[in-house]
């Protein structure tokens, strides 16, 4: 309830015969009620005090007074001048009706209804504007007390007494139009929302400006989620009465809830000047203040309110408790705020807010088990009983630590009570995951998207579930949905592509025409020819030309599937045929085709096999297309999408020609990334600094094999929607480690964490840091030019500003005399001479309080590459297009059981750079775990742990190794990795800091 609820209305009582003296009091009071009124109240205080010695001596006089605090938010000294009045005047109803208002005001219904009853035996059967607001008051001591019935009688009785007057005065009128503001609280309190506004409205067309009937009418506005025409409400209402400290409340909240927490602050600085004691005002400053990121301001304020209240198990106390520990714990004093929540919670065992921010600390600082414990400690163990927004955090909890069988039995607990939570889905799905049981949490995966599509985690983890799946076959149209689910997961900016590749691959071989197009013999001749032709006469490839599924991923992400690859590589030959007969009728579902088989080509650097025969019907249309443009004559847009499929476009000297000229949306994109972007990459490459030399051999080979094969060539990186400050990130990835509280990277006035990517390669590693770590400013190096321009479009093309690119060789980056708050530098160190002496020098690069992320290569896990690697030397396969095409034809062409054929499973295997990166790389070393091991202990680093591709391995070795839950233990992950060889992928991606 808002002060607008206490109006007594104007003083009206007649004044006697008045003296100089007299009448100069009442010029005083008549300029401080002016200023008061018209929203000008801090002028008015100083007349207002001095009036304070000489008071009025006549009732009227004191009744103007009393009206003059009351606008000054001074309810005790409103009550002392109406009393003041009636003892002078005590039959005059009329300072009984203000009395009555003024008992209200200062928080004493029960007066105040004693005092409006006085008035209305005072005021008589000749009623009038006295009875009409003594009829008011008792609806506001009413409405104080619960009794809306009574309340709203109350107003009815006063508006039909205001009825029978034929000519109503002034005071009447505004008596009327106070009285109605009052009923539409009561109606707002009743919920009857459209009453209450029709009788707002009502109000305000007799009185528009009385500020408390704008201000309530703001409230109801806000309730409906009205907020811009509330805000307004509030701060006209402000405008002409600056110290209604209800509504300056209100305009806090909103701006609060529109995230606008420096002018909320604002605001609720205001309610505090009028009203210190306002707890609730109190308490959203703090808030508004953390938010905005002043922490130290929200714990002064909740001191300050601490300080104010002498009861020690005042209720209020515990809120400013609760707010002074979330101000804290923002602020990284852990102590403090512990001690805080501790205290909270001794006045008040049961606030599920406090035991949610309580686990928060605790996962904080290290120390999952405590924080699973407070959570249950909610509810003295009785999980069943606690908030579903708690038992979703408990779950998430138990997941994070690991603790798998309490985790399941309260994901099905909750699943019982809350079958249709998008939350808890995504948690069983996370839990599944974690047990490696992908195909029981697909299910749960779909089902959290179906309930929540915008939650970008959900889609995140649609590409664990489904990574390096093979659904099994099924009939053409199988399970649309899933269809639906993966064609929307290609365009959320959080997925990889390449994920999903093998998934996109199961659902699309379900299509009897691409079993038949892979099913058709690779050697030329022509029959092959003549089934072609027939594919295409009969309609066979029009389903495929308007698949958009296959289109969105032939665009988005190599295909990594050998039967796919079979598939759409004769389909290109088909195409490409149509060409050479009656052609390829040039409508839109056939270019489309044609330009998404180019695209996924010079995705994946033209490393489809091809024939003698596309390559002569190849160089007719090159020709075709020549002749055609001699004769200033548009080439067919088929046509250039079938030469894009198999060359780039920029290597043909015509390219430019073409952009000249207005092309379909698809071949414009076509020529956007086959023509604009390479030539831009050109020129980015004549721009990039160069910030050490390359002198050595080993990395002036490793930059030859780069400049040649930028690896890899990317489009998605799966990003968040919103960065993360890096203490929460690395919470995530390791809930046990006890990270260093200073400094906070998230804290407001800190420096923005600098981060150093070395060897950056084509920038995906550049561009996750820029884009996942808040407020980070990336240095990205790399010693390829060609890659680093690769890496700089892209990050433009994505809106990143916070990443700077230079050509360098790691070795010297001491030289640069920059210290790093985040290393990172995986896939790197193994292709150098002595990874050691590169590892020494990112030691250094290290600040005080720095991690580090390094990755390795396993001995382990790189054993099939090393047979794969052999099995290339002995048939002398040159690092060329042609001589990897060779490579890929001869490794699928071996036997199941043959250790080099398990590296068709890799996804690098689908494309040239990647393939040439995966198994001819110029220099590569692998290392085990003992020597990573001793590399840490002499540089004095410690390990926090392995960022895992697959949560299935956290799982695995909390099982045989339960003792270790933070799983920390080189040797352990030593002896799990010898029984399970595979498990880290081929690479250690391990992240370390400097040991205190």
């Amino acid at each position: 309830m808002t002060a607008a609820d206490t109006t007594a209305g104007t003083a009206s009582l007649p004044r006697e015969q008045s003296t100089p003296d007299d009448r100069a009091v009442e010029q005083r009071l008549s300029q401080i009620l002016e200023l008061c009124r018209t929203g000008r109240p801090e002028e008015a205080e100083g007349p207002y005090r001095e009036m304070l010695g000489t008071p009025p001596r006549d009732a009227a006089g004191l009744l103007s007074l009393a009206e003059a605090a009351r606008i000054l938010g001074r309810p005790v000294e409103t009550v002392a001048w109406a009393e003041a009045a009636v003892r002078l005047q005590p039959d005059r109803a009329e300072g009984w009706s203000v009395l009555a208002f003024a008992f209200i005001a200062a928080g004493r219904p029960d007066d105040g209804y004693a005092a409006a009853a006085e008035t209305l035996r005072r005021a008589g059967a000749a009623g009038g504007t006295a009875a009409i607001q003594a009829h008011r008051a008792q609806a506001l001591a009413r409405l104080r007390r619960g009794q809306l019935a009574e309340a709203a009688a109350a107003c009815e009785e006063a508006l039909r007494l205001a009825g029978t007057v034929a000519q109503p005065a002034q005071g009447l009128r505004q008596a009327q139009a106070e009285t109605l503001g009052t009923l539409a609280l009561v109606r707002t309190l009743e919920g009857r929302a459209e009453e209450a506004e029709a009788l707002f409205q009502r109000a305000l067309s007799h009185r528009p400006l009385l500020p408390e009937i704008l201000g309530n009418h703001a409230s109801l506005l806000a309730r409906l989620g009205r907020d811009e025409e509330a805000l307004e409400q509030a701060e006209q209402a402000v405008a002409l009465r600056p110290r209604l400290a209800g509504t300056l409340h209100l305009i806090g909240t909103l701006h609060h809830r529109a995230g606008q927490p420096e002018s909320a602050i604002a605001a609720f600085h205001r309610v505090l000047a009028v009203d210190p004691g306002h707890l609730d005002a109190r308490l959203r400053l703090a808030d508004s203040l953390r938010v905005a990121g002043h922490w130290e301001e929200a714990a002064v304020v909740c001191h300050d309110g601490l300080a104010r209240i002498a009861n020690p198990d005042d209720p209020g106390r515990t809120a400013l408790l609760a707010n002074l520990g979330a101000a804290l714990q923002t602020g990284g004093d852990a102590a403090g705020a512990l001690e805080a929540y501790r205290e909270a919670l001794r006045l008040a065992p049961d606030l599920p807010e406090v035991h949610n921010n309580l686990a928060r600390l605790h996962q904080e600082t290290g120390n999952p088990d405590a924080a699973i414990e407070a959570l249950r400690h909610a509810t003295n163990g009785r999980t069943a009983d606690m908030p579903l927004p708690l038992r979703r955090a408990l779950l998430s909890l138990l997941i994070a630590a690991g603790r798998t069988a309490e985790a399941e039995a309260e994901a099905f607990g909750i699943a019982r009570t809350a079958p249709e939570d998008a939350e808890l889905c995504f948690g069983i799905a996370a839990l599944f995951l974690q047990g490696g049981r992908r195909d029981q949490a697909l299910p749960y995966v779909r089902k959290a998207i179906r309930l929540a599509p915008d939650v970008p985690r959900n889609w995140i983890a649609l590409v664990e579930a489904l990574r390096d799946a093979t659904l099994p076959e099924q009939a053409d149209g199988a399970d649309e949905g899933l269809r639906a689910d993966l064609l929307t997961a290609l365009g959320r900016p959080e997925v990889e592509g390449a994920g999903l590749s093998r998934a996109i691959a199961g659902v699309l071989m379900a299509s009897p025409i691409l079993r038949h197009l892979a099913a058709l013999p690779e050697d030329e001749g022509p029959a092959l020819d003549e089934a072609s032709r027939t594919l295409l006469a009969d309609g066979s490839l029009a389903g495929l030309a308007e698949d958009a599924l296959l289109l969105a991923h032939l665009r988005a992400a190599p295909v990594c599937d050998p039967a796919l690859e079979r598939a759409v590589t004769r389909l290109r030959r088909v195409l490409l045929l149509a060409l050479t007969g009656p052609g390829l009728p040039d409508r839109p579902a056939w270019r489309a085709l044609c330009a998404a088989i180019a695209e996924q080509c010079f995705l994946n650097e033209y490393v489809f096999a091809e024939t003698d025969g596309e390559f002569q019907v190849l160089a007719v249309l090159v020709r075709t297309a020549e002749a055609a443009l001699d004769r200033n004559e548009q080439p067919p847009a088929v046509l250039v999408a079938l030469l894009g499929a198999y060359r780039p476009l920029y290597h043909w000297e015509r390219a430019t020609a073409l952009q000249a000229l207005s092309w379909p949306e698809e071949i414009a994109q076509l020529l956007d990334r086959q023509v604009t972007e390479p030539l831009n990459e050109a020129a980015i490459q004549a721009e990039l600094p160069a910030l050490t030399p390359i002198d050595n051999p080993v990395s002036v080979g490793v930059r030859a094999q780069y400049e040649e094969n930028p690896y890899p060539r990317w489009m998605s990186t799966g990003l968040l929607p919103e960065p993360v400050p890096l203490p929460r990130f690395l919470h995530a990835l390791f809930p046990y480690a006890t990270l260093p509280a200073s400094p906070a990277w998230d804290a407001p006035g800190w420096e923005a964490p600098e981060v150093l990517v070395a060897g950056c390669g084509t920038g995906r590693e550049a561009v996750w840091a820029a884009s996942t770590l808040k407020n980070a400013k990336v240095l990205a190096v790399d010693l390829s030019r060609r890659s680093l321009a690769y890496a700089t479009r892209q990050s433009r093309r994505m809106g990143l500003t916070g990443i700077e690119f230079a050509q360098a060789d790691l070795l010297e980056l001491g030289a640069l005399g920059r210290r790093f708050d985040v290393v990172h530098s995986v896939g790197v160190l193994h292709h150098m001479e002595d990874p050691m002496a590169g590892l020494r020098v990112l030691r250094r690069l290290m600040r005080p309080h720095g991690v580090m992320e390094v990755g390795f290569y396993s001995a382990a896990a790189r054993r099939p590459i090393l047979a794969a690697r052999q099995f290339i030397a002995e048939r002398g396969h040159p690092p060329t297009l042609e001589g990897i095409r060779h490579v890929r034809r001869d490794i699928l062409a071996l036997p199941e059981g043959h250790p080099a054929r398990a590296v068709v499973r890799s996804p690098d295997f689908y494309g040239t750079s990647a393939c040439r990166d995966l198994l001819m790389h110029v220099h590569e070393l692998h290392v085990t775990l003992p020597w990573l091991a001793g590399a840490l202990d002499t540089l004095g680093l410690e390990f926090l742990g392995f960022r895992l591709a697959d949560p299935a391995v956290a799982a695995l070795y909390r099982k045989r190794f339960p003792e270790d839950p933070a799983m920390t233990s080189l040797p352990r992950w030593d002896r799990l990795e010898a029984e399970h060889p595979m498990i880290f992928g081929g690479l250690y991606q391990t992240w370390v800091r400097v040991r205190e």
